[in-house]
């Protein structure tokens, strides 16, 4: 059975990993997206993280997997012409160039318009379209920066910044820039007519510290006052190492948790009875805690906050989510990571698709795609002939 987003057609100019993760994650779901890149050495995301050994690129497959491929240089009028060829078979155009850039090269939401007034036309940057900063370049790691996320995350103002994960920005921003194309091709479904639309890091990263910020606006503070913003809400050193997590921040948990943790007169202490009491005296209460999980292995703490329903889990490295049978078996029995053949790799493992349809399930994913192995089949398919793809490839445009 076709995916969700089966019959929509993505014309794919985005690079990195903001635009290129929204893309996938369209592809996802059962749209065709080609990908348009530059016919030399194509995205720069094929030469990022090169692997030393097997030249092996994890960014570019995680980031363009179940794509199709095509080179153009759009920045000369043949490939410009290919474009405006292309566009009037195509439901969503997406780019994520520095604002102004596809205006110049006469490839604009305006200018394409009129050749498919039903076309989405989804534009990623930086900072916005609009406002001073409109025109300046910016990457994952600026986003998080400029944003206050790096200060929000070390702790607040006076702490050595600390940035997120790398790709953090990108990721976040590419699951707003999917949700916005698949919006925008519902309201399409309603009237008919197409429409622009935008996203940024710059916006995304806003969106992401939604509740921190509003707190800043309205209180003036910023940051937490100590390492955990809630002893009962963070992880501890077992016996063993690291570590337990737990989420026992709600009331309800308190009792099981104390259970769990086999001492019953910290259920009864005044100075933890309820969460205003917990919070004033958090100092104390985290150094209890930080001492009694210190008293037994990770395996015991688990077994006995699963005994008690307390929210849990143990604090992984990457080499659980093959080793840990447990953990495996839930990755895999949910799609959350799969086995795709790739042409260099032979069957290799990477993520799944994280949404799941009982109707109209998402794709079976497919490896990215080799540079420009798609070229003269697209082109064929809007209409050019072996002549016209050989001049083409002639005066450089593929």
């Amino acid at each position: 059975m076709p995916g969700p987003l089966h019959g929509v057609r993505v014309l794919d100019f985005t690079r990195f990993q903001q635009g290129p993760f929204a893309t996938a994650l369209l592809a996802d779901m059962g749209a065709e997206v080609v990908k348009v890149e530059p016919r030399i050495d194509g995205e720069w995301g094929r030469q990022s993280e090169r692997d030393a050994e097997t030249g092996f690129s994890a960014y570019f497959e995680s980031y363009n997997r179940g794509k199709r491929s095509i080179t153009l240089d759009i920045r000369l009028p043949d490939g410009q012409k290919v474009v405006r060829a292309l566009v009037p078979g195509f439901d969503v155009v997406v780019e994520n160039f520095r604002p102004g850039f596809m205006a110049r090269v006469g490839l604009d939401y305006e200018s394409l318009r009129p050749l498919n007034e039903r076309l989405i036309y989804a534009q990623a940057s930086a900072f916005g379209s609009k406002g001073p900063m409109s025109g300046l370049g910016g990457f994952d790691h600026v986003a998080q920066a400029v944003s206050g996320l790096m200060v929000e995350q070390a702790g607040g103002p006076g702490h050595d910044p600390s940035p997120a994960l790398p790709g953090a920005a990108d990721q976040i921003s590419a699951s707003f820039l999917a949700m916005g194309i698949a919006s925008a091709l519902f309201a399409r479904a309603t009237t008919g007519v197409g429409q622009k639309l935008e996203v940024s890091l710059l916006g995304s990263m806003m969106a992401f510290q939604g509740r921190q910020v509003t707190r800043y606006f309205v209180t003036g503070k910023q940051g937490r006052a100590r390492f955990r913003r809630s002893p009962l809400y963070s992880h501890y050193r077992g016996a063993d190492g690291w570590g337990v997590a737990i989420a026992a921040q709600r009331q309800e948990s308190w009792a099981p948790l104390c259970r769990a943790l086999g001492d019953p007169a910290l259920e009864h202490d005044p100075r933890f009875a309820g969460p205003w009491e917990r919070n004033d005296h958090a100092d104390e209460l985290e150094a209890r805690l930080e001492a009694i999980f210190a008293a037994r292995t990770v395996g015991e703490w688990l077994e006995r906050l699963i005994a008690e329903d307390v929210p849990c889990g143990r604090v992984n490295d990457y080499s659980a989510l093959k080793d840990d049978g447990e953990l495996a078996a839930q990755l895999r029995e949910n799609r959350y990571l799969v086995e795709v053949e790739h042409s260099g790799q032979g069957r290799i493992t990477t993520n799944g698709t994280p949404v799941t349809f009982s109707g109209t399930p998402t794709q079976e994913l497919r490896a990215a795609p080799e540079l420009g192995q798609d070229t003269e089949a697209v082109l064929l398919a809007a209409g050019y002939d072996w002549p016209a793809i050989e001049h083409l490839k002639d005066v450089g445009a593929i």
